[in-house]
């Protein structure tokens, strides 16, 4: 690719090349059919840390395509891709992995800077083909049935030699039409309203291609070893949505191991703890000494050999997500965990070494009162009390969520949540730092996911019409 002439859009070429320079490379993937475009509308760090991003651009480059991927950033224009820099308007196929509802924003800020009506009803036979997927279809496919020419819900794995057969093909049409032979393809814009959905058996187990310092797994090659919860949490989509649950075996994940030493491993699932085999998986990483993060752990099932091989990974903190603020809280979201096994797991995270610790708590709730916030700050003062130099709480309103025990809530007014933070922040112990998640943006998330069809676009409309 030559390199742009114009100073912005060489600044932009650059930012995505220093991404791109970053990353080792670990296993080589290539492929010559067609351009596709992969987009992951967030920034490199966001999508870095998403399995998918890697994944799904392996299945399909397995395949023979030759997919390039995108990320977002609010200034871009031209949208470079990361393997080649070549600017995105060249690739006739895009591929939208929609991981977050906010990041919808993103997309109709992406279509409009490359002249792509948002309504797919609007657009001329010239521009891409545009499919979405990723965990939002699971519980609201409908949000994108008027932005996506197709939309993918479940797993790429369960139809990949279908769908590859598809974008393969040179002729448009014929692509369209492969594509409404899919089960799991559903299109408002083309009448294929029936669909069925799959969720992947993880074998082969996936893993990433490549390792980056940007990620939030620092330099970590991301292995999947579950998908999906068993949990019922009442606030939480993927334990009502990702079902089945499955586990990767434990002599696959140890055969990636095996075929790729050296490295440090960032361990993906809904929660580590709740990973069948785990046992058998700690025996293997303990005796080979390999070092590795886990995305989520909850504290009723930590123990003290897990944290010990954490710490032993250069983890200076550890995170718990109790969400509720009491245990009359945890009860109503249906959290099944206990102030007792919070405690317990404190408790043997300081005999291990740990100095500093994270918690994730949920607000807002209409069952809320002062006895629940008062044993809120009993507990902090208690985790202080027990050494911990560094307590750090982030605090999040309460997103009811389609498809949850909690769907038919309201969200929290925004003056009611700022009354809230405001007295956590007076009321929390001075070494506690307590961070707060923007109203506004959990507002969107909120009302993005109870959205449909062309409400979507009239409200995607009105937004880029008032931040203009």
């Amino acid at each position: 690719m030559r390199r742009p002439r114009s100073s912005e859009a060489f600044k932009e070429f650059s930012h995505v090349l220093k991404f791109r320079n970053s990353e080792k490379i670990v296993r080589k993937i290539e492929g010559n059919l067609g351009r596709v475009a992969l987009i992951f509308p967030n920034s490199y760090t966001i999508a870095s840390g998403s399995l998918a991003w890697s994944w799904v651009q392996t299945l399909l480059t397995e395949r023979g395509l030759n997919v390039q991927r995108f990320f977002y950033e609010n200034w871009f224009e031209r949208f470079y891709s990361m393997e080649d820099q070549i600017p995105l308007d060249e690739f006739p196929l895009w591929l939208f992995t929609l991981q977050f509802e906010n990041d919808l924003l993103n997309v109709a800020d992406i279509l409009v800077k490359k002249g792509i009506p948002i309504s797919s009803f609007e657009r001329q036979a010239y521009h891409p083909i545009i499919i979405f997927g990723g965990p939002v279809m699971l519980f609201n496919h409908e949000l994108v049935d008027e932005i996506a020419d197709f939309v993918f819900v479940g797993d790429l794995e369960c139809c990949v030699d279908e769908f590859s057969e598809a974008l393969r093909l040179d002729n448009k049409d014929d692509i369209i039409r492969h594509l409404l032979n899919i089960n799991q393809i559903y299109s408002r814009k083309y009448g294929k309203l029936k669909f069925t959905n799959c969720i992947g058996n993880l074998s082969p187990v996936p893993v990433a291609h490549f390792i980056t310092p940007f990620s939030p797994y620092k330099n970590k090659l991301l292995v999947e070893i579950g998908r999906g919860c068993i949990r019922r949490c009442a606030f939480c989509v993927t334990g009502y949505t990702k079902k089945p649950v499955k586990f990767a075996s434990l002599d696959e994940v140890i055969n990636v191991f095996e075929e790729r030493k050296g490295y440090e491993y960032g361990l993906i699932s809904a929660t580590i703890t709740d990973y069948p085999y785990l046992e058998g998986l700690l025996d293997y990483l303990e005796s080979q000494n390999i070092k590795f993060s886990v995305s989520s752990m909850r504290a009723d099932k930590i123990d003290k050999r897990l944290l010990m091989l954490l710490k032993n990974t250069d983890h200076h903190s550890f995170t718990i997500a109790p969400e509720g603020i009491s245990q009359k809280m945890r009860d109503v979201m249906i959290k099944d965990l206990t102030t007792e096994q919070i405690i317990k797991t404190l408790e043997l995270a300081r005999e291990v070494g740990f100095k500093h610790v994270k918690f994730y708590y949920i607000i807002g709730l209409e069952e809320e009162d002062e006895n629940d916030y008062a044993e809120f700050f009993e507990f902090l003062k208690m985790v202080v009390d027990m050494g911990y130099q560094e307590v750090v709480i982030s605090v999040n309103p309460l997103v009811p969520k389609p498809f949850t025990p909690f769907a038919d809530r309201k969200m929290v007014e925004k003056r009611e949540y700022d009354e809230k933070t405001k007295f956590i922040r007076r009321n929390v112990p001075k070494k506690v730092r307590a961070d707060f998640e923007s109203y506004k943006l959990s507002r969107i998330q909120y009302e993005l996911s109870h959205l449909k069809g062309p409400q979507t676009v009239d409200y995607l409309e009105q937004i880029i019409k008032i931040e203009k």
